[in-house]
């Protein structure tokens, strides 16, 4: 896979989601999203906040597939990265878009909070969102509960999980497999991560699902 960038300009670029792909301004974060075949729109998408030496990713995958799926997720968006909500913990940002989806048709949402000076990730997911830490020394999965947000009352509890220098936090939806390993991808730590992303999507992605895959690498 080759992964090329042409760049007019750089404003306005930090976010990205639903049928899109990009890294972030500063290389450190990048995601991509796949709609189901035969659909026009992804019922996919991610979010992206940073606070100083913390970043805040969000994916959200609607439930089901198509544009009442993809109306879900892009309110997931909106409601993380509202510019008048502070920078805030993943149980409250997975808290508050729960209380946004109820009306819509709901999803799987999960939120990890890179937290590179103190050298940890928090975790918070609902749903099948799947989530890992990857390094050199392997390949750590993070806990995500059932359930789904917009609908009932979903348990919401945080992990915590070592954040070693260069690791990479890497969070998809179920349109990906979750049995990959690290021999998998080995031999792409360590680069650009819209390079591991789109090789993710291509080698363990479901054609007849929606898929996204969101990364985010803890630069020391």
């Amino acid at each position: 896979m080759l992964v090329a960038r042409f760049e007019a300009e750089k404003a306005g670029r930090e976010h990205r989601h639903a049928d899109d792909s990009a890294d972030d301004d500063a290389g450190d974060v990048a995601g991509i999203t796949r709609a189901l075949s035969g659909e026009d729109v992804c019922g996919d998408a991610y979010g992206v906040r940073r606070d100083g030496g913390r970043r805040s990713l969000m994916l959200c995958d609607g439930s089901g597939h198509g544009s009442l799926a993809a109306a879900a997720a892009r309110e997931a968006v909106r409601v993380f990265e509202a510019r008048d909500q502070p920078f805030s913990s993943p149980e409250s940002a997975v808290r508050r878009i729960h209380d946004a989806l109820r009306g819509t048709r709901g999803g799987a949402v999960a939120v990890a909070e890179l937290d590179v000076p103190a050298g940890r990730v928090r975790f918070v997911g609902v749903g099948n969102i799947s989530g890992a830490v990857v390094h050199t020394s392997g390949k750590r999965s993070m806990t995500s509960i059932g359930g789904v947000a917009g609908y009932r009352n979903p348990t919401f509890r945080s992990f915590d999980y070592p954040l070693p220098d260069g690791a990479m936090v890497v969070l998809h939806s179920d349109g990906v497999r979750p049995g990959w390993v690290i021999d998998d991808v080995r031999a792409l730590l360590g680069r650009i991560p819209l390079l591991l992303a789109g090789v993710l999507l291509r080698d363990s992605g479901v054609r007849q699902d929606d898929a996204s895959v969101l990364i985010g690498v803890a630069h020391p």
